[in-house]
């Protein structure tokens, strides 16, 4: 000890560096203890925080830390032998060289050079950072510091805000990852990239088979991370102002004590975890309405013990956070993307989080009536006061932000987002609540309407197997959408058309008729009658608006039929509404349109109907027809024989008209009643005129005469204005075209295979048609008509003229064969007398002469009466067409005149033949001399 009490300054100095870089405590502190005034505390501080290794535990240095703070120094105890041999040779001037040469790092770190504090304060800052960087044996720090932390308020705070942290990362939270950042680059961070460096690891799951314990992560790490990084913020706000910032702070006053800096800084360091809070509620919603469950706001910090956390805020700086931290949990709530049943029920647990920290009624459970939904009411005052970007995420945390300040308003807006989801995804259509809320503001009536109609079709599909066990299920389900339209807000029904709820948009009307639409979907006609029709309870839709859904439904279903049988598919359900509500609408002619519609599709699914390009007939073909009739003439194209049913087709015919198909609704009103009639009957004799030539065009003749000489009414005189066929009524047209079709209508091939007298009396049938579409017929027709009356007429002067002859000569071979038959052409022998060579020939017997007589008569005096019989009908015909029509044309007076005077000389022809036939046949057996064209023989 002697020699080291002899020893000069610089050679201590460089004694004391030998013993620091070699580890020797003991040595080192002998020589500090017995030089310490050459030695000072900053010297020494200096030489251990350059020269002593920083992986030597501090618990063997922070003795001599504490004695040359205190300056006391145990000079009893003793090092030992110390070992001089390294100063040997060394002069007093190269020892002072070597002193001057040696690099000691000054105590202060980089980072606080503008910090005021003591030598001590920043020796051991410096000290844990040299620890941290160059071995990373970061649990050596708290050995350092932690018995100085009383020394200085200052110390503490770095530690807290500092250490804690990042101790707390990588030794007890997340021990088995690695720490992201060194404590020289964590205390510069601010900010966004602390919190995040914080937080990062609160999302990840801890290790294990669940991830059951990840949720606590997020308030255990608020709480021991960033609540202690929080508490060092003045501290890292006085860092970034200079030295002449801080000298002018603490002359106005403002010291380290200050709370005025405190409370600011923190408040802004509290903002950035709340912004993280929101920003991870959009991905990571019921992890983050965890961690707002479990921690308790700002006051709720752990500290570890260093600091009395209740105590490192003043009241108004923790009731301000409070605020603030209440708003940030507000904000996440609007800020959820996911539509979830997970996330609707952290909405509302954080609902209940919020009424405890507010201090509000609790809210009812999601599973609740509907009864006991909540209202409205308290939050209409803010109803209107929202813009497009109150839903920005960047907006949600602003001061009077109107969705998520802190109050009771909001507290109830909110309560009714969260319900109004859960309602929806009970309904089948879930939905945010932060879509929720753009629903209400920013949607326009056509979007909510078409949300509507998708919540409806859904909840179709839904309950639409078992229809008939599911209508509690319906009532209450418009009880919830009516709830979704007005929020519950109580008022007169007459005089709300638009309520405050997402649906609001819809005038009520609309709303009730969707939902209207959506029960006859689904087969609730009984709902529909005591909700809409028997004595209403609400008389949101008048009886009328009621029956136009009513058939707008049914002719919904009609459309989508494929198949026109009303027993079948959508026919069916047709059918069905149609008789549960026509008799609630007696007088209603809609539903008698949509019966008889209903009665024509029905009748014409018994008959094979396709369309163009071989699509099978649908019945939304007849209701695209402006011409529903011209289907009856597809159906007699595509159904051989279907012309004889005559009536069946008809009826059809009947009910398209009056359906209203291709007719404009005017023309059908009830009191045109006396133009139904009349539409009628002209419907059904346009129907007769297609089945007239439909048995035409399959050669059935006989039918087509018989429709029209006993179907067809008497026609009537043409309108003489109407210059053509397709400006006069619909009644004159099908009946003279008709006939006169059936008139002209000739096959050659048939006509080969008729006899003549069938031949004869086809063409008096035919010229008899065209004689009835001659009075009927419009002028401009005339000339057709007449004609082809002409070519009948000769063709049927042809056929008699050849009948004639053949009569002629079937008289003369008679005349030949039969006994007393005294024919010109017979050459008559002179009688012979016996005996002079001549032989007499035997007269026949009487016998053959009456069966010859009866035979002859029979046939001319039967063809005879044949024809006077047909004449006689065809006469009393045109006499009679003569009688109603005496306007008629002098052409057609004279047309007719002829062929009567034709036909009865015909007929006079015919009996006067059939005379002279019986005559020549009896003279012979009465000896009577026979007369020929009263000619002597």
């Amino acid at each position: 000890m002697d020699t080291l009490q002899h020893l000069s300054p610089p050679k201590c100095v460089l004694l004391a560096i030998r013993y620091a870089s070699d580890a020797n405590i003991p040595a080192l502190r002998a020589v500090v203890r017995a030089r310490h005034t050459d030695l000072s505390t900053p010297l020494v501080l200096r030489i251990i925080l350059t020269y002593l290794p920083e992986s030597i535990d501090p618990s063997a240095y922070v003795p001599l830390c504490s004695e040359l703070i205190s300056g006391q120094f145990d000079t009893d105890s003793t090092a030992g032998d110390l070992d001089f041999s390294a100063l040997n040779g060394v002069s007093d001037k190269k020892a002072r060289s070597k002193v001057n040469k040696a690099q000691l790092l000054p105590l202060p770190h980089y980072a606080y050079t503008h910090e005021g504090t003591d030598d001590l304060t920043n020796f051991l800052i410096h000290r844990a950072h040299r620890i941290h960087s160059e071995t990373g044996l970061f649990d050596l720090v708290p050995k350092l510091v932690a018995p100085f932390l009383e020394y200085s308020q200052y110390l503490k705070t770095w530690f807290i805000s500092a250490c804690l942290p990042l101790l707390r990362q990588e030794y007890e939270y997340y021990p088995d990852h690695a720490v992201e950042s060194s404590l020289d680059s964590f205390v510069t961070l601010g900010g966004t990239k602390a919190i995040n460096l914080l937080l990062s690891r609160a999302l990840k799951p801890k290790p294990g088979p669940t991830r059951a314990e990840a949720p606590n992560n997020i308030a255990r790490d608020i709480r021991g991370l960033v609540g202690p990084w929080v508490y060092g913020s003045s501290d890292r706000k006085r860092r970034k102002i200079t030295n002449d910032q801080h000298r002018h702070a603490i002359s106005a006053g403002r010291d380290d004590g200050d709370s005025s800096s405190l409370d600011t800084a923190q408040a802004q360091d509290w903002d950035y975890a709340f912004k993280w809070l929101v920003e991870q509620a959009a991905a990571n919603f019921t992890v983050v309405i965890a961690g707002i469950e479990e921690w308790d706001g700002p006051g709720d910090v752990d500290l570890g013990g260093y600091e009395q956390s209740p105590h490192y805020l003043t009241e108004d700086s923790q009731r301000q956070l409070e605020q603030r931290y209440a708003q940030a949990a507000f904000a996440t709530a609007y800020a959820v993307e996911a539509d979830t049943a997970d996330t609707i029920s952290g909405a509302h647990s954080l609902l209940v989080r919020l009424a405890s920290l507010m201090d509000f009624e609790p809210p009812p459970d999601l599973a609740t009536s509907v009864e006991m939904l909540p209202k409205i009411e308290d939050a209409t005052s803010i109803m209107h006061n929202t813009s497009p970007k109150a839903l920005s995420p960047d907006s949600l945390l602003d001061k009077e932000h109107p969705l998520t300040s802190p109050n009771i308003k909001t507290f109830a807006l909110l309560q009714i987002f969260i319900y109004s989801a859960y309602t929806l995804a009970n309904l089948g259509y879930s939905m945010s609540i932060k879509n929720v809320a753009h629903m209400r503001f920013h949607s326009e009536e056509d979007e909510q309407t078409q949300m509507l109609q998708k919540i409806l079709h859904g909840a179709g599909e839904i309950v639409g197997k078992e229809s008939h066990k599911w209508s509690h299920k319906w009532e209450v389900l418009r009880k919830q959408l009516i709830w979704l339209w007005n929020w519950g807000l109580v008022g007169q029904k007459d005089a709300i058309q638009e309520g405050f709820g997402i649906f609001g948009k819809i005038k009520r009307e609309n709303f009730e008729r969707e939902i209207l639409r959506a029960f006859l979907n689904g087969g609730q006609y009984e709902l529909v009658l005591t909700t809409y029709v028997k004595q209403p309870r609400e008389q949101t839709l008048s009886l009328g608006d009621v029956e136009n859904v009513i058939l707008e439904v049914a002719l919904q279903y009609y459309d989508t039929a494929s198949n026109g049988n009303r027993t079948r598919g959508n026919m069916k359900k047709v059918s069905t509404i149609i008789a549960t509500f026509q008799p609630h609408f007696p007088r209603s002619d809609a539903f008698k349109r949509t019966e008889a519609l209903l009665s024509a599709t029905h009748s014409l699914s018994f008959y094979s109907l396709t369309q163009q390009r071989g699509v099978p007939f649908q019945p939304v073909s007849i209701r695209i027809r402006s011409d529903p009739l011209s289907l009856i003439n597809d159906l007699l194209e595509q159904n051989p024989s279907s012309y004889t049913k005559l009536d069946d087709l008809m009826e059809i015919g009947c009910n398209l008209i009056a359906a209203g198909v291709g007719a404009a609704p005017d023309s059908l009103s009830p009191s045109q009643s006396s133009s139904i009639s009349a539409q009628k009957e002209a419907t059904e004799q346009r129907v007769l005129g297609m089945t007239i030539e439909a048995s035409l065009r399959e050669d059935d003749f006989e039918t087509a005469y018989s429709y029209v000489v006993n179907r067809m009414p008497g026609v009537s005189t043409p309108d003489p204005t109407n210059a053509d066929t397709n400006t006069g009524s619909t009644k004159d047209t099908s009946s003279w075209r008709a006939a006169f079709i059936a008139g002209r209508h000739s096959t050659p091939s048939s006509s080969a295979t008729l006899t003549s007298s069938a031949h004869l009396r086809r063409l008096e049938q035919r010229m008899d048609l065209l004689s009835q579409s001659l009075l009927a017929a419009p002028p401009s027709a005339l000339a057709e008509i007449l004609s082809v009356y002409m070519e009948v007429e000769a063709e049927m002067n042809e056929c008699l003229a050849r009948e004639q002859a053949e009569e002629e000569s079937w008289d003369d071979h008679a005349d030949h064969r039969l006994p007393g038959a005294f024919a010109e052409s017979v050459h008559i022998q002179p009688r012979r007398e016996v005996g002079r060579g001549a032989v007499e020939e035997a007269p026949m017997g009487l016998f053959d002469v009456a069966r010859g007589a009866a035979a002859a008569f029979s046939r001319t005096a039967g063809m005879g009466a044949k024809r006077a019989a047909g004449q006689q009908q065809q006469q009393q015909q045109q006499q009679q067409a003569h009688e109603r029509d005496m306007s008629t044309d002098s052409v057609d007076m004279e047309g007719s005149e002829e062929m009567r005077v034709r036909k009865r000389d015909m007929l006079a022809s015919t009996v006067t033949g059939g005379s002279r036939a019986l005559a020549s046949g009896l003279g012979w057996v009465l000896g009577a001399t026979p007369v020929h064209d009263e000619q002597p023989r």
